[in-house]
């Protein structure tokens, strides 16, 4: 449910589709008469399927709504909680990401403040001192991986897990780059990141839900799950995520492939780009249109779209899936 108010941030999620709320778009909060607030894409649904031009609350709580969307007003006190909440995430990322590039600057409230993000004892110590173990902290690696502290918290964040970690599943140069090499590795784990590195690029997708294979070996498999994309490095003055809502995932059989691709991601990312079953999973296709591209973007582009790997397609130094625990 995504009602006004609540001790915690669940609310701010819709609770049909469980899109994260945004404060305007097609993600802004709607409230029916019964006062339950849902994204205005999903109200938009339920007032096209209303029986009886009439909408029945998805909480089952009896109360109707007229399906119209007049009827159906923006819900600004959730609105502004969105906003403050996002607000709030924003201006964390930035102290994380000042900690990790210029933790000299740090003053002792900022000290402070990182040490109870990372989980870390602020015993009595010097500020220099303090100032070297966040450093220290941030830069470290997640096991296994290329993903530094960091950029799990920004991922972690961006992926509403909270102050959940990660826990690398697959890495393409350590496990083998075919597609029954990725399949073993990752099998039906939830919560899914995929992070690729071309170059001095770092960028990827995350997804809420698992992997679903098609019954048909040469058939393909399509889920609707939460999405999101973003950048890590290479393509913005810091870490950067965009276009966060419901998406498309495909899965090709172990014998086809799906839209081209072992897998496809959102529309924009295709991972074992062409080849079928014995594809190398670092063969890529990336490309984000333009009208979704973040301001401040300064990597390659082409004909306007913006090309995260250096072109629309290219092949990865490494892929890495990662998983939210």
């Amino acid at each position: 449910m995504a009602a006004a108010g609540g001790a915690d941030h669940d609310h701010l999620h819709c609770g049909i589709c469980t899109s994260h709320l945004t404060r305007s778009g097609k993600h802004e909060p709607r409230q029916l008469r019964c006062g339950h607030s849902f994204c205005a894409d999903c109200i938009g649904d339920l007032c096209r399927h209303a029986a009886n031009n009439t909408i029945a609350c998805p909480n089952r709580c009896g109360v109707t709504t007229s399906a119209t969307t007049e009827e159906v007003p923006k819900n600004y006190p959730l609105a502004a909680a969105v906003e403050a909440k996002e607000h709030q995430s924003r201006q964390q990322l930035a102290l994380l990401h000042k900690c990790a590039t210029a933790a000299h600057s740090l003053t002792p409230p900022e000290v402070a403040q990182v040490m109870l993000m990372c989980g870390l004892s602020h015993a009595m110590d010097t500020l220099p001192n303090m100032r070297s173990r966040l450093h220290g902290h941030l830069t470290s690696l997640v096991e296994g991986s290329t993903v530094t502290r960091l950029h799990e918290m920004f991922i972690t964040k961006w992926a509403n897990a909270g102050s959940k970690s990660l826990r690398l599943i697959y890495r393409s140069t350590r496990d083998g780059p075919s597609f029954d090499d990725f399949l073993r590795c990752v099998g039906d784990t939830k919560g899914l990141v995929f992070l690729i590195r071309k170059d001095k690029c770092v960028f990827g997708a995350f997804i809420s839900a698992g992997l679903q294979l098609p019954d048909n070996p040469r058939g393909e498999n399509r889920c609707d799950c939460n999405v999101c994309h973003f950048s890590l490095a290479g393509h913005f003055n810091e870490p950067t995520k965009w276009r966060e809502c419901r998406q498309s995932v495909w899965v090709a059989g172990r014998e086809g492939t799906a839209i081209g691709a072992n897998l496809w991601i959102g529309g924009w990312l295709w991972l074992g780009y062409e080849d079928g079953a014995a594809a190398d999973m670092r063969s890529c296709c990336y490309l984000t249109p333009s009208r979704y591209v973040p301001d401040g973007y300064v990597g390659a582009r082409e004909h306007g779209d913006a090309v995260l790997g250096g072109s629309q397609f290219f092949m990865a130094d490494e892929v890495e899936v990662l998983t939210v625990v």
